[in-house]
């Protein structure tokens, strides 16, 4: 797409759509007939933000979309935020190609706490005006389950008859285990009741102090009164609650705030962002979100799905965001979330002080949280280097099938090279070759790797193996500039990329070096491509240098093979003694014949030779 082709833009907030070209065999009507969505954005000003997509400085990511784009659309707002709101509407509809996404995208589960005049707490997914309390989100069903849990262990709140609340016969269990004060049997008081889901409600905003403090309360008191059975209630209560909850061990700031604090960490298409939760300066809950699409994007981008979506159903939003430092739009995320929780919120990069701590605290688990879900991508078989890998070089097509090359030498000696095939991200064993490298009688890495890249691409492995899409060198650019040469030599043009052990430095075929993160897909699959070859390398030395130490002086005697070599060593105790041997004692030693014995007593004799051909031609 260019200039010329876009519409008359507005100078107006609002949200821009860039359509890919209309598919064939597609009704009208559908989405397809319009053509795909391929990214969606936001902008201030909708003019200027979307012609700087063809400037002198749009990024990696702006080249592709207006080259793959064939129109835009866009939608006016009335403000930045309503664009805000609009643009994660847009993107969780049509999940367009460009954008970073939520790779869990789904809807999070939260508790609510019924309006009734005896409530009860219930798992939900779906947040209603009904007039009850609802607390979340939580990241995963498991986290709630364990949170009612606690709640049913530490507060007497009924569970059971449904809601509205059903009448009963009979009281249940919990009842009887003191869990329960039975409201649907009667025999709840409703003063006392309401006192219990006061403290729920309050251990539920994330106020743990103050619900350890009011039941310390509680205990006192009804221990001032000798009521010491409901004082071993309170007690009881008071150590599963900080035993269960982890008070005494959660991480404390000295400051006694509420905030959220987040961290993000990005290796490739792939980002993780995590969210802790402090309130009154204890830390009582996290979340984090899996996402890809993230090649090429900017902290900023990487934090606005999660914002969107985390804070768009957010039940509590704390005064305070600890962000770490990027270009986000803090005035448009702090009208957003000041209109969802009817207050000033606060975002803020911390420079200094305690809070930097919470940062890193939080960037630290998202990197472990990233590398975690990374391999177990792998270990599923989803490797996520080969897109990574197209994007970090600028090939044109997706490495799918990658050639890794290394060569291996003892001072000179025994010099062999090793050629690893990895398809998808796998490795393919099966294509494995070890190479002889000929014709060295002294150690030369670039001439040794100019040869088993020149006899991949000549001799008979270029019939019997499929073309690479990229050829790894173990190396850097000395090695990389052999294996250039090696393909020219060929005539064969095949993307070429050196990796350099020291610090794991990708060597591009122009000289470039990229460094990349450790935890980056393409350079994990680079890696272990790389230390593939190594091992294969190596591994085949060592099994040539042992091959030579344990050879024999009848390994080179024409007509005697492992078997009769074995037999004559077997026979004669050394090798005096069979280099001394007559022909008929060498024929005597079984399964040697007349034959090999005279090869071998030439061999050692050559002077002898006249002598048996002459015995020969007699008989």
């Amino acid at each position: 797409m260019k200039p010329a082709d876009l519409p008359v833009l507005p100078r107006q907030p609002g949200c821009y759509l860039w359509h890919a070209p209309v598919r064939d065999g597609v009704a009208a009507g559908e989405d397809g007939a319009r053509g795909a969505v391929i990214y969606v954005g936001k902008a201030i000003d909708l003019r200027s933000r979307v012609r700087s997509y063809f400037g002198r400085h749009a990024g990696a990511k702006a080249r592709l979309i207006t080259r793959d784009a064939e129109r835009l659309e866009y939608i006016v707002t009335e403000n930045e935020v309503e664009a805000l709101i609009l643009e994660a509407n847009l993107i969780k509809r049509y999940k367009p190609h460009y954008n970073v996404l939520l790779k869990d995208d789904k809807s999070y589960p939260f508790l609510k706490l019924t309006n009734e005049p005896f409530p009860r707490l219930e798992f939900t997914r779906r947040v209603l005006k009904d007039g009850a309390q609802y607390f979340g989100p939580y990241p995963n069903p498991g986290v709630v389950r364990r949170v009612q849990e606690l709640v049913g262990a530490v507060f007497p709140l009924r569970q059971n008859s449904g809601s509205p609340m059903q009448a009963r016969k009979k009281p249940c269990l919990r009842h009887h285990m003191g869990r329960c004060p039975a409201p649907c049997v009667g025999a709840a008081d409703p003063e006392a009741y309401a006192a219990v889901v006061r403290q729920v409600r309050t251990f539920l905003e994330g106020r743990v102090e103050d619900t350890v403090a009011m039941l310390e309360s509680e205990m006192r008191a009804a221990a001032g009164r000798m009521d010491f059975e409901l004082a071993r209630t309170y007690r009881d209560r008071l150590e599963a609650l900080k035993r269960l909850s982890g008070y005494e061990s959660s991480v404390v700031s000295s400051g006694g705030e509420d905030l959220d604090f987040l961290g993000v960490a990005q290796a490739g298409d792939f980002a993780m962002v995590q969210l802790f939760q402090m309130r009154r300066g204890r830390v009582v809950g996290r979340d984090k979100r899996f996402l890809t699409g993230a090649a090429g994007a900017s902290v900023a981008e990487l934090l606005e799905p999660f914002l969107s979506e985390y804070y768009g159903m957010a039940t509590h939003v704390p005064p305070l965001l600890l962000l770490p430092e990027s270009e986000l739009d803090v005035g448009i995320w702090s009208a957003f979330l000041a209109g969802r929780a009817r207050r000033k919120v606060e975002l803020r990069t911390p420079r200094r002080g305690d809070k930097v701590a919470l940062i890193g605290m939080a960037e630290r688990n998202a990197r472990t949280g990233l590398e975690a879900e990374l391999a177990l991508l792998e270990k599923r078989g989803e490797a996520p280097g080969v897109r990574e890998l197209q994007t970090a070089l600028g090939l044109v097509t997706p490495p799918w099938r990658l050639e890794g090359f290394d060569v291996s030498n003892l001072m000179g000696t025994h010099t062999v090279a090793s050629l690893v095939v990895f398809e998808g991200g796998r490795a393919k064993k099966s294509e494995y070759r070890r190479l002889r490298i000929r014709g060295l009688d002294r150690p030369d890495d670039f001439a040794s790797m100019h040869q088993a890249v020149l006899r991949r691409f000549t001799g008979r492995l270029a019939d019997s193996l499929p073309p690479p899409d990229l050829l790894l060198i173990d190396g850097g650019k000395g090695q990389l500039s052999a294996a250039k040469r090696a393909l020219r030599d060929a005539g064969v043009d095949v993307p070429l990329v050196g990796l350099a052990k020291r610090v794991e430095t990708i060597v591009t075929e122009d000289g470039r070096e990229l460094l990349l993160p450790n935890a980056h897909p393409a350079l994990r699959l680079l890696i272990h491509a790389r230390d593939e070859a190594h091992r294969t390398a190596v591994g085949y030395n060592r099994q040539r240098r042992g091959q030579a130490m344990t050879r024999s002086l009848l390994d080179d005697v024409p007509g005697v093979g492992p078997k009769r070599r074995d037999a004559l060593l077997a026979h004669f105790s050394s090798v005096d003694q069979l280099r001394d041997a007559s022909v008929e004692a060498l024929a005597a030693v079984p399964g040697v014949g007349r034959a090999a014995a005279a090869a071998v007593k030439s061999y050692f004799d050559p002077a002898a030779l006249d002598v048996l051909e002459g015995e020969e031609s007699v008989a």
